[in-house]
């Protein structure tokens, strides 16, 4: 049993199914308060923190639509949330998770969406669109952090992965998503026949927009984009706050 704390988009197809089940399995033994493996650590670290679980089972379910898997299981709670994911306790650290799912992948032959990043700059790479979602000023603060350290194993990069994972916490702004729009385009503004700029630039809607160009990047294997982070991401709140929320 087990509810990764690592981005959906790293875990292969089996991995990703598996760990939908395992966060129903847990919601359900909360909840209703079942006896079976209520004592398992990964059942007690999620107690009084469903509101959490449903914002992970979300997130999946972003991943899951993005590779065409369908999904009709609902997770939700009453809950608002006020605090933070770092109150939820890991029970293997980020880096760890890595390592543990490159020696299941290799052995199974198994991959996801995302490849496993080697190193703190592959891992940057995959959420850079994403933190800059959240605003222009913490990829510019992430980025300037890059750039005066010395690149290291994922093994070692603690630090960068808990800046990171901060960032992906906070509040995306429709500004600021919409900015990431443009630089996505920016990949395609010279490759895209015209029926491909006129459906973009027919579409109103921002994630409509997004999803677009997650199968333009398919069409035309920019891989550098279909390894980000930022397709399996967000959701629109209402537009009249110019806010998104985070799943």
């Amino acid at each position: 049993m087990r509810v990764w704390d690592i981005h959906p988009g790293y875990l292969s197809d089996r991995s990703l199914l598996g760990e939908h089940a395992e966060i129903h399995a847990v919601y359900s033994i909360i909840s209703e308060k079942k006896s079976g493996y209520s004592i398992h650590p990964e059942t007690q670290r999620w107690k009084g923190h469903l509101e959490f679980l449903v914002l992970r089972h979300d997130l999946l379910i972003k991943e899951m639509t993005l590779r065409g898997f369908n999904h009709n299981s609902p997770c939700s709670s009453d809950k608002n949330i006020k605090d933070k994911m770092n109150h939820v306790a890991y029970i293997d650290l980020p880096e760890v998770q890595f390592e543990i799912l490159r020696k299941k992948y290799k052995q199974k032959h198994q991959r996801g969406r995302i490849p496993l990043p080697g190193t703190g700059s592959e891992f940057w790479a995959h959420h850079k669109y994403s933190a800059m979602s959240r605003g222009y000023q913490y990829y510019r603060d992430i980025q300037y952090y890059m750039r005066n350290k010395k690149d290291r194993p994922i093994a070692e990069e603690h630090d960068l992965i808990r800046m990171i994972q901060i960032t992906m916490e906070k509040q995306v702004t429709l500004k600021a998503f919409n900015n990431v729009i443009e630089h996505l385009w920016g990949y395609f503004k010279n490759k895209g026949n015209l029926q491909e700029k006129k459906h973009f630039f027919s579409l109103s809607d921002s994630l409509e927009k997004l999803n677009y160009l997650f199968k333009m990047a398919e069409n035309y294997q920019q891989n550098y984009l279909m390894h980000s982070t930022i397709f399996a991401d967000s959701l629109p709140c209402d537009h009249s706050t110019e806010n998104l929320y985070t799943l």
